[in-house]
């Protein structure tokens, strides 16, 4: 039997695309190359190469543009059945030609809206199939229906220390986690709070760090909290890896995501959507000590690594 050859392309991730590569190479059929963006670094040898760049780009030439694209396609040593693209509003309109010439099938995951990344309209042509998870663009641009995945459903137990754990960037959303992780600790909640920069910040209520927790932190926290707090994007309707988390490690979810309350997954005992404008402490306590309301097997099938995977790449039980 020909193996089906796919090439997966993304930038950072936190690891979550780990998990559909590892689904991919269990189907002895498939043949995998994978190529993270964000490894490929390119160093001037000298001062004098990186002076004559900055002469080049006057002509539209650039030593570093040149040598990531390159670094990408001499990766792709034969035609792929599928080349898979995360983010790929992030590569160079000639990258993207090439490698539909390299591919039978150019498929593009966009990962955020295009409100947010309108350039993901203007290379939608190249693509042969295009995967959102957010709704108003599914709708309006004809994109193909999906969600982020349960990556995994094994959690050791812990002590509970933390009554809310939440984890995000430095974003647009700063004002917001700030005033929720100040209302929720004053009003008498243990909250663990950790936001990412590159630059180390300090805010009363929150853990600033400079380095990404990884997956293996981050489910430690987990297994820690009581429940996860998930603060939405206002240009994001469609539900993020916290969510899945919470599913799989069978956690309560609190979030500002109303969206959620659409999925066959929802069950008020184990998501509290709020509006963090008018934030209820009392509501937050009461929730956090109703029982947990364990979801069907079938129901969690539907959203796991393996589901995501088999339908992106289409395979079967055999592989292909």
């Amino acid at each position: 039997m020909t193996p089906k050859r796919i090439t997966l392309i993304y930038p950072f991730a936190y690891g979550y695309i780990d998990f559909v590569v590892r689904e991919l190479r269990s189907h002895p059929d498939v043949v995998v190359t994978e190529i993270k963006t964000d490894k490929i670094k390119y160093k001037y040898p000298n001062l004098r190469a990186k002076v004559w760049n900055g002469v080049r780009k006057l002509f539209g030439k650039n030593f570093k543009k040149e040598y990531f694209q390159n670094q990408i396609l001499q990766q792709i040593d034969e035609k792929q059945d599928i080349i898979f693209i995360i983010r790929p509003d992030l590569l160079a309109l000639s990258l993207l030609k090439k490698l539909k010439d390299k591919s039978e099938k150019l498929v593009a995951y966009y990962y955020d809206s295009c409100k947010k990344y309108p350039k993901q309209l203007e290379i939608a042509h190249f693509f042969d199939e295009i995967y959102s998870y957010e709704k108003e663009d599914i709708e309006k641009y004809g994109f193909l229906e999906t969600s982020n995945f349960i990556y995994d459903e094994t959690i050791e137990p812990d002590e509970m220390i933390y009554d809310i754990f939440n984890i995000s960037s430095y974003d647009s959303r700063i004002d917001e986690i700030l005033y929720l992780s100040k209302i929720l600790s004053e009003g008498g909640l243990k909250i663990h709070f950790v936001l990412f920069n590159f630059k180390k910040l300090t805010f009363p209520h929150l853990i600033s760090v400079t380095k990404y927790l990884d997956l293996k932190e981050t489910k430690k926290l987990i297994a820690q909290s009581k429940a996860m707090i998930d603060i939405q994007r206002a240009d994001q309707q469609g539900l993020s890896f916290r969510t899945f988390e919470s599913l799989g490690y069978r956690k309560k979810l609190i979030t500002t995501n109303k969206s959620v309350k659409n999925y066959d997954f929802y069950n008020p005992n184990n998501i509290l959507v709020i509006d963090s404008k008018t934030i209820d402490i009392d509501e937050i306590k009461t929730f956090l000590k109703i029982p947990y309301v364990e979801i069907s097997r079938e129901i969690i099938d539907r959203y796991s690594v393996k589901q995501f995977t088999n339908r992106i790449f289409k395979l079967n039980a055999n592989g292909n």
